[in-house]
């Protein structure tokens, strides 16, 4: 059974063979929030439409983000097609940058989400951690949010289960670089993991990585990969990282 692999900007054919340029999603501007780049749409059928977020933008509203945020840029493209308003079926943090994958019916959500609560939902960042870590390791750590500060998770017993997988994709004097697997989807599980192993993520101020070098954080969901709504195997996804993020590892070398 043939997996459909999709590069970040690109649509592929089931042949391999590039079909189109990966859409642009218009930049909407909302008074007293920040513009942002126009969101690439990575890969699209009549299920899904899988997007690359760029850091700085709320998934979706909530209390204290009623607007300006990535559902706001998807709500004119859905009504465009006709396709009512979207249902985020997951999130990354503002700070985050990379893939998300939006369900366009009701009935693909559905089938989505018992993907995501059966671990066929897989999801692959990159991280660039504050020290040497080991060459590979799981942290297995229930979360729960901070009661000194509710902005922050941390480790807890009563947490909600938790269980994060890394490897080392490349070592720097005093960095690593990591490929880093959520097994779970907790609120800044990966952050939270590493900064209780004392790797907080370069550039998060909020877990222990403050870098003046930094202008954000250097986590990016890299690859996505779902079962496939309207037929069989997987759809693969890719983003690559950001060029600021890039120039970053270069400054590091």
């Amino acid at each position: 059974m043939t997996d459909l692999v999709v590069r970040a900007g690109l649509r592929l054919r089931p042949d391999g063979r590039d079909d189109d340029r990966g859409q642009l999603l218009g930049d909407r501007h909302v008074a007293n929030q920040p513009r942002h780049d126009p969101l690439v749409v990575v890969y699209e059928d009549d299920d899904v439409v899988v997007v690359d977020k760029p850091p700085g933008l709320v998934t979706h509203p909530a209390y204290r983000n009623r607007d300006g945020t990535l559902w706001d840029l998807l709500v004119p493209w859905f009504t465009d097609r006709d396709l009512g308003r979207p249902a985020m079926l997951h999130r990354l943090d503002r700070a985050t940058s990379g893939l998300l994958c939006v369900p366009k019916h009701l009935e693909a959500h559905r089938g989505l989400e018992r993907a995501l609560r059966a671990g066929r939902f897989e999801k692959g960042y990159l991280a660039l951690a504050r020290g040497r870590t080991d060459d590979e390791g799981t942290i297995d750590a229930p979360l729960a949010r901070d009661p000194a500060d509710r902005r922050r998770v941390v480790p807890c017993g009563a947490g909600k289960p938790a269980r994060t997988r890394y490897n080392v994709v490349r070592r720097f004097s005093a960095h690593t670089l990591l490929r880093v697997t959520p097994e779970t989807g907790r609120t800044h599980q990966i952050r939270a993991h590493l900064a209780m192993l004392g790797y907080p993520v370069a550039g998060d101020p909020l877990y222990g990585g403050a870098d003046p070098a930094l202008s954000r954080l250097f986590l990016h969901a890299d690859r996505l990969a779902f079962p496939r709504v309207g037929g069989p195997g997987m759809v693969r996804c890719r983003a690559p990282l950001p060029v600021e993020l890039r120039c970053v590892l270069h400054r590091l070398k």
